[in-house]
Formats: C-alpha cells, sequence, structure tokens
C-alpha cells in the first residue's frame, strides 16, 4: 500500500506557514533554490507560490515566475504575490548587486575551483608568503610551476577577504 499525499488547498497551505506579521513563511521542504515546494498527488513537486495563485484564481503562464511584493523568500501569503517577468526579476536582482561585484565573482571563481582543485584558498596564502622557488613550492603542492608563480605575482587565487586586496596588497 502507498501512501498518497493530501489534497492541497488554501488551508491545507496556510496550515503548513508561520504567520509572521501579514506574512505566511512556509515551514515545510523547499526547490535547492530556496523556494516553497510541495508534493501534490499526480504531479510530483510543485511551487507553493504557483499554487497559491491557481487557487485565487489569477494563474500565472507556464515558466513565468511568481515573486513576493513583500521581499520574504518563503512568503506563501497570496496578497503578497504576484506573476512577474523574468526580465523584472533580473532587473530587480540586479538592482540588489546579483550580477556585479568582487564578492561575486570570488564565489564563482571559488565554486570552480572546490571539486577538482589541488589548492584551496589557504595552500596558495602559504605560498604566497612563502620565501622558497616556484618549482620546490610546485613539486610540493603536485602543481605547475606557473601556477604558483601566477599566485605569488597575484594574478590567480586572488584573496579578496584581504581588506587591503583592492590597494594592490596580495
Amino acid at each position: 500500500m502507498t501512501a498518497h499525499a493530501p489534497t492541497i488547498t488554501l488551508e491545507t497551505i496556510k496550515d503548513r506557514c508561520h504567520e509572521v506579521a501579514d506574512c505566511w513563511l512556509w515551514k515545510n521542504a523547499t526547490s535547492d533554490g530556496g523556494y516553497p515546494i510541495v508534493k501534490v498527488r499526480g504531479c510530483g513537486c510543485r511551487l507553493v507560490r504557483r499554487l497559491v495563485l491557481d487557487f485565487v484564481g489569477t494563474p500565472a503562464m507556464p515558466r513565468q515566475p511568481v515573486v513576493t511584493t513583500c521581499g520574504e523568500k518563503l512568503c506563501v501569503n497570496p496578497a503578497h504575490l504576484k506573476a512577474s517577468t523574468t526580465a523584472a526579476v533580473s532587473q530587480a536582482a540586479a538592482a540588489k548587486g546579483a550580477f556585479s561585484g568582487v564578492a561575486r565573482a570570488a564565489k564563482i571563481a571559488a565554486f570552480k575551483r572546490a571539486e577538482s582543485a589541488k589548492l584551496d584558498m589557504e595552500k596558495a596564502r602559504e605560498i604566497r608568503l612563502s620565501s622558497e622557488s616556484g618549482p620546490v613550492l610546485a613539486a610540493r603542492y603536485g602543481v605547475n610551476k606557473s601556477v604558483i608563480n601566477n599566485i605569488k605575482r597575484g594574478t590567480s587565487w586572488k584573496d579578496h577577504s584581504n581588506p587591503f586586496f583592492a590597494l594592490g596588497a596580495r
């Protein structure tokens, strides 16, 4: 005997939320991006915001983003939801600095290096501070000496956490 997901209604959605001020903050499962999701019988997982708009009679078009007017990522209060456009979502994210900045570049670089890199930022700092030659350090860390030279020169493995980085400190 298999368990079936219960029938989802606006009331069952509200019951699965914490009411904080006038927001309904979802307290159950979320997507990888942190958005509220729920398992619906016969449909798999669905985004709760889209279901809420369906329940109140203003459904979003397929692939159309549903955003909150309150700015709370977990809010599913129908009064705070509206269908938007991808362009509007991108513009709002850009206004918050999502597509620019040193911190974003550092996060992307760290992610790209994380899985396959022989080095990490701590090892790069050790290399940068070492007085040993490039070939000696290259042999120790198992990398090419050009990698060591680039770290010492400050052209790779830049330490964005250093408060003096923007001033040219390595």
